[in-house]
């Protein structure tokens, strides 16, 4: 109280001339039409960037669970897309009964770590067994192939990047029917090289590529990348073809695990038939 009662003695006219200034400003302001209006206006303006202001503050701070929204919504659509695409198939295709138009389900899940200056590079990602995450499952994001499931835990989970040594996609060229396993096998992380494509195939620089659909981790015409060049090497009966990786695996935020519903059906027919 002491230290208050002598700051109010040593500013003390300060605070009286303020005082009066806005005594003065007030009645101004108030009993004088033009300058009414002027304070007014002023006020508003003031006020609009001020709640401007707080709104971006707040929608920042909102940011995270917008971007989760947006994720899990996108998720959403896909599951629509693809099972449609599905449904598409079955319909004309009699080989496909219509149980199985319900094939994909995808779970939203954000990258927690990543890498892409290894030989062998993993992703982790911030879901786990709880969340119906499984071994060997396929991951996407909205410009293409991510990686396949390794190991899981309760919570995390660990993926083998598009950019691991091991990591083979089946791929196909776009409305050529030709198709091929995508690999990484050089050292620049936007190039792979899709192998097994006939000689014979009509292929281009430029051509699409896109998931196969052949194996279980993956829907068919997910997109992957495009021709950058391809040559035949002499005595060799396919092409040796470079892809230029749509996706850039070193900006990854969101990711998209995709739960084949028919997987386990898949395998076990195939699996029963291999030694035969």
């Amino acid at each position: 109280m002491r230290n208050l009662i002598l700051l109010f003695v040593k500013y003390g006219n300060i605070f009286l001339f303020i005082f009066l200034e806005l005594v003065c400003l007030t009645m101004v302001a108030r009993y004088n039409t033009a300058q009414h209006e002027i304070f007014v206006n002023s006020a508003n303006i003031f006020s609009g960037v001020l709640y401007n202001n707080v709104n971006g503050l707040k929608q920042y701070f909102k940011l995270s669970a917008v971007s989760d929204s947006l994720a899990n919504e996108n998720a959403r659509l896909r599951k629509i897309l693809y099972n449609s695409e599905v449904d598409k198939i079955s319909r004309r295709d009699s080989l496909l009964s219509l149980d199985s138009a319900l094939q994909y389900s995808y779970i939203t899940a954000k990258v927690i770590n990543n890498s892409i200056n290894l030989n062998n590079n993993k992703i982790t990602i911030n879901k786990g067994r709880k969340d119906g995450i499984k071994k060997r499952m396929g991951v996407i994001n909205a410009d293409g192939a991510v990686g396949i499931i390794k190991e899981v835990n309760n919570n995390f989970a660990v993926v083998l990047s598009i950019l691991h040594r091991s990591v083979k996609i089946s791929a196909a060229v776009k409305s050529k029917g030709y198709f091929g396993s995508l690999q990484w096998t050089s050292d620049n992380p936007s190039i792979l090289d899709l192998q097994d494509v006939s000689r014979h195939a009509d292929i281009s620089v430029g051509d699409t590529i896109v998931t196969s659909g052949y194996s279980t981790k993956f829907p068919p015409n997910h997109m992957l990348g495009v021709i950058d060049t391809f040559w035949l090497e002499q005595g060799n009966d396919s092409y040796a073809i470079q892809v230029k990786l749509n996706n850039d695996i070193s900006n990854l935020q969101y990711v998209y695990v995709i739960d084949n519903l028919l997987s386990d059906e898949q395998n076990a027919i195939e699996e029963a038939t291999i030694n035969e």
